[in-house]
């Protein structure tokens, strides 16, 4: 499968990370799922469809400022598509997966169970 990407970056800001992009095709959820649960993406509420990539553990420090969009991103975002292309076949995420859920529906219902027990 092919893909086009758009990777952007704020380069003069030294807190800004790049953010990744699938143009073509549009990312899509699984049959019979929505948009949240697609696995490691950085949610954009309002148009899900353009959600960028969650490449990578913000709190681990694997990006830096000084590193080269071509040695970390893109192959990033080369192996992000494989998994995503795996998903899609079978419904498992096989990446590395940063601590906590690995989708926004997932990461809602950890938030519902953790209502509820502050409740009881």
């Amino acid at each position: 499968m092919s893909y086009t990407v758009q990777i952007q970056w704020e380069w003069q800001n030294s807190k800004a990370v790049p953010l990744a992009f699938i143009c073509e095709p549009k990312l899509r959820p699984r049959e019979g799922e929505d948009f949240i649960d697609l696995p490691h993406l950085r949610y954009n509420s309002d148009k899900p469809e353009d959600s960028a990539l969650c490449l990578y553990d913000p709190d681990t420090g694997e990006w830096k400022n000084t590193m080269l969009i071509a040695d970390t991103t893109v192959p990033w975002v080369s192996e992000w598509l494989h998994h995503y292309e795996i998903w899609h076949l079978d419904g498992t995420w096989h990446g590395a997966n940063a601590p906590g859920p690995i989708s926004i529906r997932e990461m809602m219902a950890l938030e519902l169970d953790e209502t509820d027990d502050a409740r009881t």
